[in-house]
């Protein structure tokens, strides 16, 4: 299987755990691991390995308050593409229908009840890094996408089927 390599900041803040305590941090002045223990729901030794990750990339810091408690505030700003989530139960018939843009076969799946989620990609580094993505796994399964060398995607509509 083919790995997807970006820069280590979008590869770090792509885990869900590190966007979950980036963000954390970002709404806060400062947090103790306590107060992120809880806001993020995992574990203490996990919560300290991504912690460590962050911090290993300039991007949070800690620094040691009364006693053992440590406290962590977010170091440098990073833009981080919006993520829309928007459950599509029955789309209207003319908006798949009659719609050139949307291929027969996706028009399908959304049809059947879907759940689509939307990422807004705003940065060059958030754009590189999917396109680098979209191409590997085109490439993992036999796919030829052919991008021009300028595409540079400013979303990604993913869509899940229902169970």
């Amino acid at each position: 299987m083919a790995r997807v390599r970006a820069d280590p900041v979008t590869t770090a803040l792509a885990h869900p755990t590190r966007r979950a305590l980036y963000i954390a941090l970002s709404n806060h002045e400062e947090m103790s691991t306590v107060q992120l223990q809880a806001e993020v729901d995992v574990e203490r030794y996990n919560l300290y390995h991504h912690l460590k990750k962050l911090a290993s990339l300039d991007l949070v810091e800690n620094h040691r308050d009364a006693g053992r408690a440590r406290w962590w505030k977010r170091k440098a700003h990073v833009d981080l593409p919006e993520i829309l989530s928007t459950p599509l139960v029955q789309p209207s018939s003319h908006t798949t229908q009659n719609s050139p843009n949307i291929p027969p076969k996706i028009a399908e799946i959304v049809t059947e009840g879907s759940e689509v989620h939307i990422i807004q990609l705003e940065g060059s580094r958030d754009q590189v890094g999917a396109k680098r993505m979209l191409e590997l796994l085109a490439t993992e399964h036999g796919i030829d996408l052919n991008l021009p060398w300028n595409f540079l995607p400013s979303s990604i509509a993913l869509i899940a089927k229902k169970k």
